[in-house]
């Protein structure tokens, strides 16, 4: 039986290269699996229920603890309620982060079920649920329902993801995607990082360096640094030049992501005390300080991305373009028909 169950895992996997966990079917349920790659998500340690499974591991790249938990809501709202009841009181037990995902079986307003009996209570207590375990709801692209029945008559939005807000914190780019339904009467739906990275960029500098205060006077050092008899000399300082200033922006850039992290973390304490009424100026007053120094490492990440997308050269055009247009106009010029001769008399044209 476990070598059925391994061969089956590895047909959806396409290999042997991965983990997993699996809670056996009770009654009607099918069961539910988790699979992950052992070389991205290391296991820590499981727990399983009737209606989800968590397993606690990191994320070697990020080095990001994280409880990932899979859910197969049951039908009947006191079993849901049940269910949620458990979920909530495991992450007060465990705290840390969390992306819960699956099929809930229930959805958070009217417009995510046609054809189907729309249960307002049922939709409060999902809710309330998520509100009170302060969960985050990660949009979905792509199809707007997850389930749909074989005649395509009833529609619903049951399969979603959610995080807390300590991974927003860490990983602030995800997004998720409903993916084209195959044999199944459910969608699978996928989460994933998208970075907005517009590729390699089309100039010799970032101009955001220029901004950073410690620019300049790390030129100056590194040239002054190293002595100039000859145009080989010339050229050797150059890429020594090169070679230190991509050490320098590679820990400048470093130094930027880690100080945002620091500033999101302490903006969003302070947002806490000051909601509750409890802040004083001095607090008030750092907290717009902390978010200036935030806008302005963002800036510089902006400016990347707009030289990067080469906005600046289409709304301001490129260097040559004068002398472009100017070219074009002279050689216009001399293509012009200047005039005819008609019977020995040059007749102009204008």
């Amino acid at each position: 039986m476990a070598c059925l169950q391994i061969f089956r895992l590895k047909t959806i996997w396409g290999n042997t290269h991965f983990d997993y966990t699996v809670s056996l079917s009770r009654g009607a349920s099918g069961g539910i699996t988790s699979l992950w790659d052992p070389s991205m998500f290391v296991k820590e340690d499981i727990w399983c229920d009737v209606h989800f499974v968590i397993v606690k591991g990191y994320w070697v790249h990020e080095d990001i603890e994280t409880y990932m938990v899979k859910v197969y809501a049951p039908q009947a709202l006191h079993d849901k309620i049940n269910l949620w009841n458990k979920i909530d009181d495991f992450m007060v037990a465990n705290n840390g982060n969390y992306i819960i995902f699956g099929d809930w079986n229930a959805v958070r307003n009217v417009n995510e079920r046609q054809g189907t009996k729309f249960c307002n209570l049922d939709t409060l207590k999902f809710n309330d649920f998520i509100e009170s375990s302060s969960l985050y709801e990660v949009p979905l692209g792509g199809l707007e329902f997850t389930w749909r029945n074989k005649s395509g008559t009833n529609l619903s939005k049951l399969d979603r993801f959610f995080i807390t807000n300590n991974i927003l914190n860490v990983v602030c780019d995800l997004k998720g995607e409903v993916l084209p339904r195959g044999h199944s009467d459910h969608s699978s739906i996928m989460l994933f990082e998208d970075k907005v990275d517009f590729g390699p960029t089309h100039y010799k500098v970032f101009a955001s360096l220029f901004d950073r205060p410690d620019f300049k006077a790390t030129v100056r050092k590194i040239w002054s640094d190293n002595c100039l008899n000859s145009a080989q000399d010339f050229l050797a300082k150059l890429r020594t030049l090169k070679a230190h200033l991509k050490t320098w922006i590679c820990t400048a850039r470093s130094t930027e992501a880690s100080r945002l992290h620091e500033l999101n973390v302490l903006i969003s304490d302070l947002d806490v005390t000051i909601d509750a009424g409890l802040a004083t100026e001095t607090q008030v007053s750092s907290r717009n300080e902390f978010f200036q120094e935030k806008l302005e490492i963002e800036k510089l990440a902006a400016l990347d991305s707009m030289q990067k997308a080469r906005i600046k050269w289409d709304v301001q055009g490129g260097e040559n373009s004068s002398f472009f247009h100017c070219s074009l106009k002279h050689k216009r010029g001399k293509q012009q028909i200047q005039g005819l001769m008609v019977d020995g008399e040059m007749s102009r044209s204008y």
